[in-house]
């Protein structure tokens, strides 16, 4: 059982934030917060948070930014969810990565709707009736009507088998209308798009996009620029999801 300490209402407003987003750099999460505190009152109460060991923190050691997330013991003073939020340090670049594709997407007006992980899998039978749950999922409307997109993003090259089994996973659930790969390396795309091809057909590629961004890991992400693959046609992000 986790002995449960008094977190104030200003401690509440700093933390709920990342129950949805999990981590997050601090610039990103103050601006998160109702009337957003000034930046040096903001960071000494997140120095008493982790000297609590409600938070977490790292230092990215190539664009400087310090991230925080809930760690196992503040996620209990939060949440009572069978899935928590608190991420494992195996994974954490990956989380990030995920956490501010999704958020750029929100700030963008591209999804009018983000889905986490965590919060799909707080969905009752999510799994059993959709098959796969993705890194996240992306709800919007363009023109053509409205479309959910799963994401999924590569940062290591997974095994083959994997890599297909999973593609058809999605495109056996029929609950998503698009899956969204977005990789940190060039090779890795390739790879990916002619393994897909070669094992399901170029026919079944029109519901999968290819997106690559090689700077992701050391530079600020900023997607308007990122170039892909999407039904045979080399795209930018900002021309398949702009309005």
């Amino acid at each position: 059982m986790v002995d449960l300490i008094h977190l104030n209402n200003t401690y509440l407003t700093y933390l709920c934030p990342l129950l949805k987003w999990r981590v997050m750099d601090l610039e990103s999460l103050r601006k998160e917060c109702a009337s957003a505190p000034k930046y040096r009152t903001f960071c000494r109460v997140i120095r008493g948070l982790e000297s609590k060991k409600i938070l977490e923190a790292y230092r990215d050691p190539f664009n400087g930014k310090k991230y925080v997330y809930l760690s196992s013991f503040g996620e209990g003073q939060l949440s009572n969810k069978e899935n928590p939020t608190s991420v494992s340090r195996d994974t954490l670049i990956h989380d990030i990565k995920v956490s501010e594709i999704a958020k750029a997407f929100c700030e963008r007006g591209w999804a009018s709707e983000v889905e986490l992980e965590h919060q799909l899998h707080d969905k009752r039978n999510f799994k059993v009736t959709y098959k796969i749950i993705p890194d996240a999922l992306f709800h919007g409307e363009k023109k053509e009507g409205k479309f959910k997109i799963a994401l999924e993003v590569e940062l290591s090259r997974k095994n083959n088998q994997r890599i297909v089994e999973k593609a058809r996973q999605y495109m056996d659930s029929g609950y998503y209308n698009y899956v969204l790969y977005f990789f940190s390396k060039r090779n890795f795309m390739r790879q990916y798009i002619e393994l897909l091809e070669e094992k399901l057909g170029k026919e079944s590629m029109g519901r999968f996009m290819f997106f690559v961004d090689e700077t992701m890991m050391d530079k600020t992400l900023n997607l308007d620029g990122v170039e892909g693959i999407f039904k045979g046609n080399t795209v930018t992000m900002a021309k398949v999801f702009g309005h």
